[in-house]
């Protein structure tokens, strides 16, 4: 419970993050990347700037919702017919074909725009500095990280700038990213356009082309979020919204309409009954 504002996360430290944006004035947005970027750093097992994003805002004096995508598209030269000259009919789990145009530094900036109160530089600061002082790992996180060093790092191209001399970080390890410290600073200070065009899409194009994909630097100065009119169904008074596919939001308020058939009230809350038909 709190007067002032909530920040919820899967990392203390991300959470933290948050909590002083909204201690210095900033709003949910403003607090919402905050947290994000500085999950990035904290967990970069589960999310980043490399990846997608996706946002509701709640505006407070229009009583609106809005709702962004700023999820990357393919590559232009990936095609149905590329994959079958190869005689690819199921991509593997880390082929270089999966990879789409990295919508997340769009998806932030565009958020901040609409609907933010400070800037980039003040935003991203408590990211930048967890990822060039460090952190201390936290368990979970150093569990998925074992798993990821072994399962990708140590084949991937540059992966070796995620380990500590080639493994996996131990909980309550100290350890910092001087390369997304860098790339933080550079989007805080430059905006957007430095991440899809220039140093940074050259890079990013250049490792996954060495990897065998073929997304180019032309798909990333292409990118672009989208603002999309976000859907909802009404749950027992409650309104709940989603963001409308590609994301997974419509799976969720299918399940809400289905449940709504039940009288949930009537069985106890940690019962084997409704656990089965929620879960079900």
């Amino acid at each position: 419970m709190g007067r002032n504002g909530t920040v919820a996360s899967s990392q203390p430290l991300a959470t933290a993050a948050g909590l002083s944006i909204l201690a210095n004035g900033g709003n949910a947005a403003d607090a919402a990347v905050a947290t994000a970027a500085a999950l990035n750093v904290t967990e970069p097992t589960s999310t980043g700037i490399g990846g997608d994003m996706f946002a509701l805002y709640y505006d407070a004096h229009t009583k609106q919702v809005t709702a962004i995508n700023g999820s990357g598209r393919a590559p232009a030269a990936l095609s149905l017919e590329r994959l079958q000259k190869e005689n690819i009919r199921e991509l593997p789990a880390f082929h270089p074909y999966t990879i789409t145009v990295p919508g997340a530094c769009a998806g932030w900036f565009d958020l901040i725009e609409k609907h933010g109160t400070l800037p980039m530089k003040q935003i991203l600061a408590p990211a930048i500095n967890l990822a060039e002082n460090g952190f201390p790992v936290a368990p979970i996180t150093a569990h998925f990280w074992e798993r990821g060093a072994e399962r990708q790092l140590k084949s991937a191209l540059n992966g070796y700038e995620l380990t500590i001399e080639g493994r996996a970080p131990k909980a309550g390890e100290i350890f910092s990213n001087k390369g997304l410290a860098r790339t933080f600073r550079k989007i805080a200070e430059e905006g957007k356009r430095a991440y899809y065009e220039g140093e940074i899409a050259e890079s990013i194009a250049q490792v996954i082309q060495e990897s065998g994909g073929c997304l180019t630097t032309d798909d990333l100065a292409a990118h672009h979020s989208t603002w999309d009119e976000p859907i909802s169904v009404n749950y027992r008074g409650y309104r709940i919204w989603e963001c409308p596919p590609n994301g997974q939001g419509l799976a969720a308020l299918l399940a809400l309409n289905l449940l709504e058939g039940f009288d949930l009230a009537s069985l106890p809350p940690i019962s084997t009954r409704r656990l089965h038909l929620q879960l079900e």
